[in-house]
């Protein structure tokens, strides 16, 4: 047991970053001006993402000790710093850090960080390799922080656009990722979507997905929540990505899906940022303005 052991598999750069995502959910859902409350719970709940994020990687390491003794020798588990069952009540510890930290905001925060946490938890030990179920835990793990953000701000009518459209863009993504990597994932036995039924049906589904993206994104536009250049730039720049990426997609043999997946992955990757950099700009323009 070391000190440098702990620190090294709670990723603190990673789980620092992390915490961002609540910030970033929180400008993205606001609907109002932030309050001086307001601007305490986000930085409550940037350290609550951080400590069950630094839980997260715990275990997934945890999990992944004898893959990391081939991939990995000099992370902390394999190396010989910590044990993995010293790994797993490290993460407990900072996973009970976090879940009282956004009990501090309120019992809807602290119920969301539990679900967060859990979800890492089920990711790393059952599903991190099974296909379809991992995808969704990936995407919903993704929104999750765009919730906990709408909640603290109280954005409660705004915070479900830019969740659905990071869990339906990543939801796609994942996808095709599972297209691409489809060869590897044979010899691993992973039960992604493209192994199962073919590569051409999960093309289908990746693409239905990736649609329902594109009718989601101009609602909050419709209904007069976002209306800034920013956003409306965001938008045009997303449809015009989605349905080239959709383009590629569109061929005749699983060998030319396969090599477009790897490009129209980077497209949808692009996408995340743009949106996100969208949702942002309209936020800030908000609480500027008002």
């Amino acid at each position: 047991m070391s000190l440098k052991g702990y620190y090294l598999i709670s990723r603190p750069l990673n789980s620092f970053y992390s915490g961002f995502a609540v910030l970033i959910g929180a400008i993205a859902a606001i609907s109002n001006p932030l309050t001086e409350i307001q601007i305490i719970n986000i930085f409550l709940g940037y350290l609550t993402t951080a400590f069950i994020a630094a839980g997260g990687y715990a275990i997934n390491d945890a999990y992944d000790v004898e893959i990391d003794k081939i991939n990995m020798p000099h992370r902390a588990i394999p190396s010989g710093l910590i044990t993995p069952k010293q790994a797993m009540i490290y993460a407990l510890i900072l996973y009970v850090i976090g879940i009282l930290t956004a009990l501090v905001i309120d019992i809807l925060a602290c119920i969301i960080a539990s679900i967060g946490a859990f979800l890492l938890f089920l990711y790393a030990a059952y599903f991190k390799r099974t296909g379809f179920v991992g995808n969704l835990l990936v995407s919903i793990l993704t929104a999750i922080p765009f919730i906990f953000g709408g909640i603290i701000t109280e954005s409660y009518e705004t915070l479900i656009y830019p969740a659905l459209f990071a869990f339906l863009l990543i939801l796609g993504r994942e996808i095709i990722k599972d297209i691409e990597d489809v060869r590897g994932d044979k010899l691993e036995n992973v039960q992604s979507l493209a192994l199962r039924y073919g590569v051409k049906p999960a093309r289908n589904i990746g693409i239905i997905i990736i649609l329902s993206l594109v009718l989601l994104v101009p609602i909050p536009v419709i209904l007069g929540y976002y209306k800034t250049p920013f956003f409306l730039g965001a938008l045009i720049i997303i449809f015009l990505a989605v349905f080239y990426a959709i383009f590629l997609l569109l061929k005749q043999t699983d060998e030319e899906i396969i090599k477009n997946a790897t490009i129209t992955k980077r497209i949808l990757k692009s996408c995340m940022v743009v949106g996100i950099l969208g949702f942002i700009l309209e936020g800030l323009t908000k609480i500027l303005l008002n």
